[in-house]
């Protein structure tokens, strides 16, 4: 009953656009006039407080992040820390940040079921090449989790080619004598793949024991410059975290971080 009655408050949302009736996912909008629909919807609480709110398909991904979970009006665009960004199917970004615009709304923050719902619009730009425009954005109780807990393995983020790359999918594992680190979206995979005896200190890449690589579209590149800072490897807790940039032959990976446990 609780399923049906979410699906029942997120039809008026959408009720100006055509085959609407199975409103089932949890978080929605219209692109450019087209129906957006998202198979799969979660949220992670950082430990800054803020939030990251995604939707994706099997070749899309919708990302919303806010500075807070608090019920309230967040702006978008000139540079705000809250933005939206849509990657489409061809693994191009569509951002609000710095040039775009737009609100997302949260309308109830469940600290108890631990579930965001809201509504958002807003008009995005790919590197200025084209605009995207999103209207009537509804999400309804999407689960989250804190960054910390043991049914997230972490966070991994970085910009590529100056767009924010917030992956849906984080992965950390020991595999031999390796960490792996991965973050996917459905284009895109950023892998790190670190020594298990690596220790906090700064590295240079490339180097044989450190594997930096960036795939698009099953087109994979490996690092041949850059950097990375390790900041704390506690390998009893199986915990470790740093910061790093790094080139391809064909882009630029920067203000890359992550904290994982494996």
């Amino acid at each position: 009953m609780r399923f049906i009655y979410a699906l029942l408050l997120i039809v008026p949302v959408l009720s100006g656009c055509e085959n609407v009736e199975r409103n089932d996912p949890a978080l929605q909008g219209i692109l450019n006039s087209e129906l957006y629909r998202a198979i799969d919807a979660r949220a992670t609480e950082n430990t800054d407080g803020s939030f990251l709110i995604q939707g994706v398909t099997q070749r899309e991904l919708l990302t919303l992040r806010i500075q807070r979970g608090n019920p309230a009006v967040y702006e978008l665009g000139e540079n705000s820390v809250n933005y939206a960004s849509f990657e489409d199917f061809n693994g191009n970004t569509f951002s609000t940040s710095p040039n775009g615009l737009g609100e997302i709304v949260i309308s109830n923050w469940d600290e108890v079921g631990k579930t965001l719902t809201g509504t958002f619009k807003f008009r995005a730009i790919q590197n200025g090449i084209d605009t995207l425009v999103v209207q009537r954005g509804a999400f309804f109780e999407v689960p989250y989790f804190a960054e910390d807990v043991d049914q997230v393995a972490g966070t991994l983020l970085a910009r590529i080619n100056g767009d924010n790359f917030n992956p849906f999918t984080i992965s950390a594992s020991r595999e031999e004598n390796s960490i792996i680190i991965k973050g996917s979206t459905p284009n895109k995979l950023l892998s790190i793949r670190l020594p298990v005896e690596v220790e906090a200190g700064s590295y240079s890449l490339p180097r044989t024991d450190f594997i930096f690589k960036y795939s698009l579209n099953n087109e994979s590149e490996t690092a041949v410059s850059g950097n990375l800072n390790i900041t704390n490897h506690d390998p009893a807790m199986r915990r470790i975290s740093g910061a790093f940039s790094f080139n391809t032959d064909s882009h630029t990976i920067s203000l890359g971080q992550f904290n994982v446990s494996y």
